[in-house]
């Protein structure tokens, strides 16, 4: 009888602390981001960031493409008003199977927005805060309303645009799956162009990413878009994948000494049509010159 009641007193903690487990749930917070598009609900699954000396860019991709890049012109919590001026402006790219021409702050006077960090946790390297912006194309000289934004607990990457001392050969970026260092990096530059190839250790996965741009392209941030002036593919296997739209964060362009860095990211569509993003993405290279 005294073992019945042991084993049943040992059966109920068991219960009782599975239960408390349970109810806690995962205590780590995932990373979220959305807002109201015109009154519709936007979401996006796996945002990013990246935090420089001077300036923030989050960004996030919704399951149907729907791309919103939000840019302070500081590295600091606070509350910024859009402004050209200052680097502080906020954009919503419609679809990336479309191509479709982006919605701006920074394209009409009419056009405005508020962006709020809350809070960037050094430790964790997350950030949190607020947004909503009234932006504008002027393709067709329509708005879009972003409103009730929020991101929360967002990471974010360090790049310092400052120290440039030394030299890494590096051409990192994360697929959605995980981060890929390219084993072998090329750069050439020529009157047209130039290109950077990045392709992965065969031993792990036969896949690269080429970049296109400007020769003269200057620090600061670029579209990229499948009509150009800067174009990105995807090479994964036996398929290739035209970036539908993304931006390049020029740091550097050196000629020199010969030498480019920045950070990017852009989205493709794969073969099951499928909306993908590369995120994450940061560049050292040395270039060679074919005149």
């Amino acid at each position: 009888m005294k073992r019945i009641l042991l084993l049943s007193f040992i059966l109920i903690i068991l219960i009782f602390t599975y239960s408390c487990k349970t109810n806690g749930g995962d205590t780590t917070t995932k990373p979220s981001m959305f807002c109201l598009v015109n009154s519709i609900n936007w979401r996006s699954p796996e945002p990013k960031a990246v935090l420089s000396e001077n300036s923030i860019k989050i960004y996030g991709t919704s399951a149907n493409g729907q791309t919103i890049i939000l840019n302070v012109g500081s590295d600091k919590v606070g509350e910024y008003s859009t402004n050209e001026l200052t680097g502080t402006y906020a954009e919503f790219i419609p679809n990336t199977s479309s191509s479709s021409s982006k919605y701006s702050t920074s394209d009409n006077e009419n056009a405005y927005g508020n962006i709020k960090v809350s809070s960037i946790n050094e430790e964790a390297k997350t950030m949190s805060g607020s947004f909503s912006f009234k932006a504008y194309r002027n393709t067709d000289n329509s708005f879009k309303t972003i409103s009730e934004g929020v991101f929360s607990n967002i990471p974010y990457q360090f790049y310092s645009l400052s120290d440039s001392t030394v030299f890494q050969n590096i051409f990192v970026y994360n697929d959605g799956e995980r981060q890929w260092n390219a084993k072998d990096i090329t750069a050439q530059k020529n009157d047209t162009a130039l290109i950077i190839f990045a392709d992965c250790d065969r031993n792990e996965a036969w896949q690269s990413i080429t970049i296109w741009m400007p020769p003269t392209i200057s620090a600061g941030v670029h579209y990229i878009t499948e009509e150009g002036p800067v174009y990105a593919k995807f090479q994964k296997g036996f398929y290739t994948f035209n970036a539908k739209n993304g931006s390049i964060t020029i740091v550097e362009n050196n000629s020199t000494t010969k030498k480019i860095r920045g950070s990017f990211f852009f989205n493709y569509i794969n073969e099951n049509q499928e909306n993908i993003a590369i995120s994450d993405g940061q560049f050292e290279v040395k270039f060679t010159e074919n005149n």
